[in-house]
C-alpha cells in the first residue's frame, strides 16, 4: 500500500447552532485503503463524510486531495475532483432506467440535446460490471427492489473512477450473499489504488474489510486502530465513551398472556403463503428472514398498506375487516417504515412536530392546538429516546439517520399505541443507540406494549425477542423461544432450503 495521503483534512471545524459537529478534526487516507468510520449517531461522521464530498462547508480547516489543497462548492465540484460518495439515503430517480440513473448527470451527448444511447449503455455496463451483478440497463429503477437500487446507488459512483470512494451504510439493505459481493468489491477496489472510507455500524464486516479504523465522538477523532488491535470491547469502549455491554434479552413466557393481534392464514399472491401467528400482550414476537422472504410485506398486510391481501387479521379479538393504516392506528396499532426518508419522516417539520403528528387526534384531542401539553409530549418522548437535537423545533431532515428513526418510533409512543409493527427499527443507528432501542422496546414490554420486530441483522434478534418466527419463501416456517433464537441457529434456518 502506498503511504502517499491521497486525502487529508487538517483541524476541521464545522458548528450547526449550538451543535459543535467537528472540532479539530484531522484525518488522512492512504492510496489504497479501506478505512472504517465509526461512531455513535451524532459523532460527525456524517458532516465529516459531507465536508469532504462537498455537500457541507467547513467554518475552517483545510482539505488537501493528490498533495493540493481543495475547496469545494458543491458535490459536484468533489466529484469532478475525484471524490465519488454513496449515502445511505438513496437518490435514485424511480422513472428512469438503470443505465440512466447509473450515468445520471453524465449522459453522453450527439449535441442538440440527443444522448448516445449506446455509450450511456456501455458505461453502466461497465460499473455494474464491476460489481459482478447483471441487471438490466434498461429496466426502470422504480421496478427494482431495494437492495437492487442499492447496487444501483453504488454503481452510479464508479462512473467516474474516482481516487476516494465512500460508502455511507452501503451494505444495510442487502442479503448474506449481496453483502459478500460488496465486500470482494471494495477490496479490489483498493487493490487498483483507490482509497475508500467506509462507514458502517455492522461491526462484523469491519475486520474483513478494513485496514484500519477511526473512531469518532463528539466531533473529534479519539482513535484511529488498525485492525489487529481493535478487539471488539475496545472499539464499543471507545465509540460510547464508557464500556458498552448487551446481553441477551432474558426470556418470559407470554403464552399465557392475551392475544393483541392475531393474524390467521395471510397471503399475497407470489410474496406470502397462509402466514398465522398470535402476537400476545407484552410479548416482543422477531420476524426473521432474508431480503426477499416476505417479511416488510407482512407488516404491509397486516397494517392494512396492501389490497391484494387473503386471510384475517384480528385485533384484540376483533377482526378488522377493511384494514387500512387509518382503521389500524385507530385500534392502537402503529407501523415503522424502514425507509424513513420517504415513509417516516417530515423532512421540513421540527423534530417534535414529527412526534406529536398522530397523538393530536388521540392524547391530544380537543378543537384547539394546545401547545403546552404538546411541548411537553415532545419533550418526554425526546428525552425517553434520547435524541439528540439542539431543540424540538430542529428540522427532523437535519438530524443524523439514527436520531431520525428515533424520532419515527416517537411518534407511535406519543399516540399511545399497544402494537408496534417494527420494520427494520435499528437500520443505520449505531451501536450504543440500539442498546437503548433495545431497552425501550423492553420496557414498553412490561408495560403491556406488543411488538413485532423486523431486523436483517439475525445477531440482534436474542437480544431483544421473546420469540421468533422464521420466513422462507413467504411462509413461517419454524418459531425458535428465547435463547433458542441465536444468530447461527436463525441464520441457518434462513438459509434451509425450502420444504
Amino acid at each position: 500500500m502506498d503511504d502517499t495521503p491521497v486525502l487529508a483534512c487538517q483541524s476541521l471545524e464545522k458548528s450547526f447552532g449550538a451543535i459543535h459537529a467537528l472540532a479539530g478534526v484531522d484525518f488522512s487516507l492512504r492510496r489504497g485503503e479501506v478505512r472504517a468510520l465509526l461512531g455513535k449517531n451524532g459523532a460527525g461522521k456524517s458532516t465529516l463524510v459531507n465536508v469532504i464530498s462537498g455537500s457541507v462547508k467547513p467554518d475552517s480547516g483545510t482539505l488537501t486531495l493528490n498533495g493540493r489543497e481543495v475547496h469545494w462548492d458543491s458535490p459536484g465540484a468533489a466529484r469532478a475532483g475525484g471524490i465519488s460518495v454513496v449515502h445511505q439515503e438513496f437518490s435514485l430517480v424511480p422513472g428512469l432506467s438503470v443505465a440512466e440513473n447509473v450515468t445520471m448527470g453524465r449522459w453522453p451527448s450527439r449535441g442538440l440535446g440527443f444522448i448516445k444511447g449506446d455509450e450511456l449503455q456501455s458505461r453502466a455496463k461497465a460499473a455494474l460490471d464491476l460489481l459482478g451483478v447483471h441487471l438490466p440497463t434498461w429496466e426502470l429503477v422504480g421496478n427494482l427492489s431495494i437492495a437492487e437500487q442499492q447496487l444501483v446507488e453504488i454503481a452510479k459512483a464508479l462512473v467516474d473512477e474516482p481516487d476516494v470512494l465512500i460508502l455511507d451504510e452501503p451494505t444495510s439493505a442487502l442479503n448474506a450473499s449481496e453483502v459478500d459481493t460488496l465486500l470482494a468489491l471494495v477490496r479490489r477496489l483498493a487493490a487498483t489504488g483507490v482509497a475508500v472510507i467506509y462507514v458502517s455500524h455492522r461491526m462484523k464486516e469491519i475486520p474483513q474489510i478494513a485496514d484500519r479504523m477511526t473512531i469518532m465522538r463528539d466531533g473529534r477523532e479519539v482513535a484511529t486502530l488498525g485492525i489487529d488491535e481493535a478487539s471488539p470491547e475496545r472499539v464499543a469502549a471507545l465509540i460510547a465513551g464508557e464500556a458498552t455491554s448487551v446481553a441477551d434479552a432474558e426470556y418470559r413466557d407470554r403464552s399465557g398472556a392475551p392475544s393483541v393481534l392475531s393474524v390467521r392464514g395471510l397471503a399475497v399472491d407470489g410474496v406470502l403463503d397462509d402466514v398465522s401467528f398470535d402476537l400476545r400482550e407484552g410479548e416482543v414476537l422477531g420476524i426473521a428472514g432474508f431480503l426477499g422472504s416476505g417479511r416488510t410485506e407482512l407488516l404491509e398486510a397486516i397494517f392494512g398498506l396492501r389490497r391484494d391481501v387473503r386471510g384475517q387479521v384480528s385485533v384484540g379479538g376483533v377482526p378488522v375487516r377493511r384494514r387500512s393504516p387509518r382503521a389500524m392506528l385507530a385500534r392502537k396499532v402503529a407501523m415503522t417504515s424502514e425507509d424513513r426518508k420517504h415513509a417516516g419522516i417530515v423532512p421540513a417539520l421540527g423534530v417534535g412536530e414529527n412526534i406529536v403528528l398522530t397523538a393530536r387526534t388521540r392524547v391530544l384531542p380537543g378543537q384547539w392546538l394546545r401547545r403546552g401539553r404538546e411541548r411537553s409530549l415532545q419533550a418526554e418522548t425526546m428525552r425517553q429516546l434520547s435524541v439528540r437535537a439542539s431543540s424540538a423545533d430542529q428540522e427532523v431532515g437535519t438530524l443524523s439517520g439514527g436520531n431520525q428513526q428515533k424520532a419515527v418510533i416517537g411518534r407511535a409512543l406519543a399516540a399511545d399505541m399497544n402494537v408496534l409493527l417494527l420494520d427494520e427499527p435499528t437500520r443505520g443507528i449505531d451501536v450504543h443507540a440500539k442498546t437503548q432501542i433495545y431497552a425501550l422496546i423492553r420496557d414498553l414490554a412490561e408495560q403491556g406494549v406488543a411488538s413485532v420486530f423486523v431486523s436483517s441483522e439475525l445477531e440482534e434478534l436474542s437480544l431483544v425477542c421473546d420469540r421468533v418466527i422464521v420466513l422462507r419463501s413467504g411462509k413461517n416456517r419454524e418459531e425458535l423461544i428465547g435463547s433458542d433464537a441465536s444468530a447461527e441457529r436463525v441464520l441457518a434456518l434462513a438459509m434451509k432450503e425450502v420444504d
